[in-house]
């Protein structure tokens, strides 16, 4: 099935990249799936090792019927497995930082994501990775969102954290606290705002109204705690408006959270992760997916990690994973804003 939506245009196929081994992604995918409408179903192709799946599956008792892509002679109903990977499944992993695991799921993740690239897909979805795990197999990243702009060509991404109570994008992502202030320039701020206005209109948002949080508490309080809300977010901001974008601020963000404060706004911009993140985790997690802006193709991911201490026990939760593959299939039939 190679069908387009009639808005996008994009493929209505989606492509999974299976997450490490050791962690709960691969089970979250075998439990979504059995959570999914039959279109979704068919609409998925996981990027991974199908004989992995096969004694997962029976380990953690989802009854999926795993089916090697090209070798379907015929069957309608199973989870498609790509396999771009073999290794040996290893009860005593789970839970486990381990560089062969590290290699699986990275080289999941980089052949889903350039047949997306290719356009064989419309869409990828990502389980999570652990970056201990993918840094010893030789990718010295910060996560996928850098990992897949470098795919990319260095291509400038936002990441965009998203539920039905509150979309924030962060403008650093995985840097030290300390870090956070150097990492803030006027330039990169105003193209940070210009990139997220440009991508919401392509999720669907007529003339999105954006908010910028400061960096200090009370957004500094005229100067008393810091001043880079003068010198560099203010005019960052002023320079997005004179572009044409409708975006105020900064505000404190102790207090743009909240629930008469979210009626007002499409997206907030927080400066640093965990800024942003707790809100959106607080309200809304398992509920919550992660959307790279800036990219050639759609990415979607779950908003939790490779929880490694539940991994392999089968109590991982499918629905955070039926909930990301869902949103980018609203997202390729021109939904999400709807």
């Amino acid at each position: 099935m190679n069908r387009k939506s009639s808005r996008t245009g994009r493929k209505i196929q989606i492509a999974v990249s299976m997450g490490d081994p050791s962690g709960v992604g691969p089970e979250t995918i075998l439990k979504a799936y059995g959570l999914l409408p039959g279109y979704a179903r068919r609409s998925l192709t996981v990027f991974g090792d199908p004989d992995y799946f096969v004694m997962l599956d029976k380990l953690v008792g989802t009854s999926v019927k795993i089916i090697e892509k090209g070798e379907e002679r015929g069957a309608l109903d199973g989870l498609r497995v790509m396999r771009v990977c073999s290794f040996k499944f290893n009860r005593a992993g789970f839970g486990r930082v381990n560089r062969r695991y590290g290699v699986a799921a990275m080289k999941s993740v980089e052949t889903a994501a350039r047949a997306t690239l290719r356009g064989e897909y419309g869409a990828l979805v990502t389980a999570p990775i652990n970056k201990e795990s993918a840094n010893l197999a030789g990718y010295h990243i910060a996560g996928h969102t850098e990992f897949l702009s470098g795919l990319c060509g260095g291509a400038p991404v936002a990441m965009l954290l998203a539920s039905d109570t509150l979309k924030v994008v962060v403008a650093t992502t995985h840097v030290a606290i300390r870090d956070v202030p150097a990492r803030l320039t006027r330039s990169g701020l105003a193209r940070l705002i210009k990139l997220v206005d440009k991508s919401l209109a392509g999720l669907g948002f007529d003339s999105p109204e954006i908010i910028v949080c400061g960096l200090n508490p009370h957004a500094s309080d005229g100067g008393v705690f810091g001043d880079e809300e003068r010198r560099i977010i203010t005019p960052a901001i002023n320079a997005a408006k004179k572009a044409g974008v409708n975006v105020r601020g900064p505000y404190p963000a102790d207090s743009v959270f909240t629930p008469a404060r979210r009626k007002t706004y499409d997206v907030a911009i927080a400066m640093y992760h965990d800024q942003g993140l707790v809100a959106v985790k607080a309200l809304g997690f398992g509920r919550t997916v992660n959307i790279t802006l800036g990219l050639p193709f759609l990415r979607v991911s779950v908003d939790h990690g490779t929880a490694f201490d539940i991994a392999g026990r089968g109590l991982a939760d499918g629905k955070p994973m039926a909930h990301a593959i869902m949103t980018a299939l609203s997202i390729l039939q021109g939904k999400y804003a709807k």
